[in-house]
């Protein structure tokens, strides 16, 4: 805002005289443990996005838990056998 503008508007002026207003003390940094709770509230990222967005990642995320299930099946049998 102008301040000349303040001083060429009496009413104006008058007004903003009017109101007063004290800003409470506060802590200007937050202390360790409430950073650190609020880093734990904080949302997290979805790894999966960007396959969920196309049908092959869709696809490739009900094959690879099954694929992998498979393979460790075969380490297991290789080392018993």
């Amino acid at each position: 805002m102008n301040p000349n503008l303040l001083d060429k508007d009496p009413h104006l002026r008058s007004k903003l005289d009017e109101y007063h207003v004290e800003a409470p003390d506060f802590p200007m940094k937050a202390s360790k443990s409430s950073r650190f709770i609020r880093f734990l509230g904080s949302p997290a990222k979805d790894p999966f996005e960007s396959l969920i967005s196309t049908e092959n990642g869709m696809l490739a995320l009900k094959v690879a838990p099954v694929a992998g299930g498979f393979g460790l099946l075969v380490l297991q049998l290789a080392f018993f056998l």
